[in-house]
């Protein structure tokens, strides 16, 4: 096996493993800006600046420093404003899930602990 394969069959191991891994991270590897897109977050709100809705960033930031941020995220994800749970962030209200696509626990989990881990 000359060096080529060599390394071709290390990266395909490697892959591999990391997608095993990720996968083992319960959600967290698997969020990510298509999904929030697909479920509409994207209309109102912007990885790094605000917009109708204040940025995912900054939504991180607060969250971050409340105990047990991650189901308080989620339930404001299902309930929309009315969770009252987080901060004000202006006139705009955000929509409860009757209003756009459904979000399952699962896809909530991801997107809390992906909104969660930007610094």
């Amino acid at each position: 096996m000359d060096t080529y394969e060599k390394a071709t069959a290390f990266f395909r191991k490697l892959g591999a493993a990391v997608l095993v891994v990720a996968a083992s991270m319960d959600g967290v590897a698997l969020a990510s800006p298509a999904l929030a897109e697909s479920k509409q977050c994207m209309q109102c709100h912007s990885i790094d600046r605000d917009t109708i809705g204040p940025s995912f960033r900054k939504i991180g930031a607060v969250y971050r420093t409340m105990k047990d941020p991650e189901p308080k995220l989620i339930e404001v994800m299902h309930l929309g404003s009315d969770a009252h749970l987080g901060p004000l962030w202006g006139p705009a209200r955000m929509p409860d899930s009757s209003e756009r696509p459904a979000i399952n626990e699962v896809e909530a989990k991801q997107l809390a602990r992906w909104i969660l881990s930007l610094h």
